[in-house]
């Protein structure tokens, strides 16, 4: 037992230090602050303007403020709140939505995030039916924390499992006591659920990238080309969500929830 389950570690081993490195700020720490209060002064003082006019060029400085910090490598959950909130106040569904669901990728379980993304959703035009369409829920019955936890948040549980494993597996060396066997094979188990439902989050991000539109309005055609007939009786509208079938030029193969297929421009959306 003790055997299998060191081969078992030793293959964690090689898919944990897999895990690409992290990204390099441009900015230092004292200057992220001064940005990030600066924009958040432009998006308290908008909220106050007296005049439409005197709010958007506010509400535009601290859109300029937070993607400034995005540029420089900067990405947390908060960040994208803060920029969907802004893009929101400008009547910009389609980017609101954008950055609220790139928050939630960094931060599943933020209420703040669910809760603006269903409003925003709710002001949309297009409204999908789903009705009709089979549900696949087996990924999130069988992993029922990855709705609630980061990738990131996974991939330490999965650390922690897997130097909690190497630690059992030491001191069994030394003391040959069968509840560490137990403690081995309880902490490898832990490491491999954690490490296998973090693979799966994230190749749902990989192989079939999702979207939204982010212009006023795009013709789906039934091919990627402007001679082609439109697919649906009326054009897509910002804040329209789908996922990515193929990637052609400049154009894009999308599927929308009820499963509806067709091909829009590349320019006119935005993936998360």
């Amino acid at each position: 037992m003790s055997t299998r389950l060191c081969y078992m570690l030793a293959w964690l081993t090689v898919a944990l230090w897999a895990r690409p490195p992290a990204i390099v700020h441009a900015l230092t720490y004292a200057q992220q602050l001064v940005q990030l209060e600066q924009a958040n002064r432009a998006f308290e003082q908008a909220l106050i303007s007296p005049t439409p006019q005197d709010a958007r060029g506010y509400y535009q400085q601290a859109l300029a403020g937070y993607e400034q910090l995005i540029a420089a490598g900067i990405h947390n959950a908060k960040l994208y709140y803060n920029l969907g909130n802004a893009y929101f106040r400008l009547n910009d569904l389609g980017h609101a939505i954008l950055h609220y669901r790139r928050g939630l990728r960094l931060e599943p379980g933020n209420r703040q995030l669910q809760a603006n993304l269903s409003y925003a959703r709710s002001r949309r035009i297009d409204q999908i039916d789903v009705s009709g369409q089979q549900q696949h829920v087996f990924f999130p019955q069988l992993f029922f924390w990855s709705d609630e936890l980061s990738v990131s948040t996974q991939w330490t549980l999965a650390l922690v499992g897997y130097c909690l494993a190497w630690g059992c597996a030491c001191a069994h060396l030394v003391w040959r006591r069968a509840t560490l066997l137990w403690g081995l094979g309880g902490a490898a188990f832990f490491c491999l659920i954690f490490a296998t439902s973090t693979w799966l989050t994230q190749s749902q991000y990989t192989t079939r990238p999702a979207g939204v539109i982010v212009v006023e309005e795009v013709v789906v055609r039934k091919g990627n080309g402007e001679s082609y007939t439109p697919q649906l009786p009326q054009p897509l509208h910002a804040g329209t969500e789908f996922v990515v079938l193929e990637a052609r030029g400049s154009w894009l193969a999308i599927q929308l929830d009820n499963g509806t297929s067709g091909w829009i421009r590349r320019d006119s959306a935005a993936l998360f």
